[in-house]
């Protein structure tokens, strides 16, 4: 461990684990490039994972630093990393509860989010509540607006259209300008995303339940 006598006020915790399954350790390569500061802390969990406890309120640039860090350490050393982030915890004695979140985050990121190498816990609501509902019930909804074969409708341009609509607060000029396309074109592919699934992504209610949906993994 980093070697300090205070705690950071506020901190997340962060468990890295390698995307490939490997029984080397990777402390020591991850001690040497992370940018540690005085508070935090970084140790192995026993079970091929590295935990950092991260001084910081913001999960959202602690999840911009674990991404960087990923990187870097891809790039050194060839190892590729994911992460999972925990909520913000003010004392030790909350840590056992971050640790739980950290593992969390990275078990349902991996099922929802295979590809996304930094999952956050706070950021997983929606995962969550979706993993309520029974796989059964899951596949009947999908079908139901996606039919069959929904990789056949969710495509990667259908994906990255709804994606940036939502990210945008469904406001169409923002995010046509996201895309770098003009809003007629947004206004085209909404259209015909209405005429695949019987969803207009421009009003509200459509678009919760497409996002719900999308957000569902395809089962197996």
């Amino acid at each position: 461990m980093a070697e300090n006598n205070r705690f950071p006020e506020a901190s997340c915790i962060i468990a890295f684990r390698p995307e490939d399954n490997t029984s080397q350790s990777f402390l020591q390569p991850l001690r040497d490039l992370a940018p540690l500061e005085e508070n935090d802390i970084l140790a192995e969990d026993g079970a091929g994972r590295v935990l950092m406890i991260k001084a910081g309120e913001e999960p959202e640039e602690i999840a911009e630093f674990a991404l960087a860090l990923i990187d870097t350490m891809q790039g050194e050393t060839g190892l590729r990393l994911k992460a999972g982030i925990s909520d913000v915890h003010h004392a030790p004695e909350e840590w056992p509860a971050g640790y739980r979140e950290a593992l969390e985050a990275l078990q349902v990121g991996g099922r929802f989010h295979p590809k996304a190498p930094v999952q956050v816990y706070a950021h997983q609501m929606l995962e969550r509540m979706v993993e309520q509902i029974p796989p059964e019930l899951r596949r009947s909804l999908r079908a139901q607006v996606f039919g069959e074969h929904p990789s056949d409708i969710l495509t990667e341009e259908t994906l990255e259209t709804a994606e940036s609509l939502f990210e945008a607060d469904l406001n169409l000029s923002d995010a046509a300008r996201q895309m770098f396309v003009h809003r007629n074109t947004l206004t085209y592919r909404l259209d015909r995303i209405k005429r695949e699934t019987g969803l207009d992504l421009r009003v509200f209610r459509d678009a919760v339940i497409f996002r719900l949906l999308m957000t569902m993994p395809e089962e197996k």
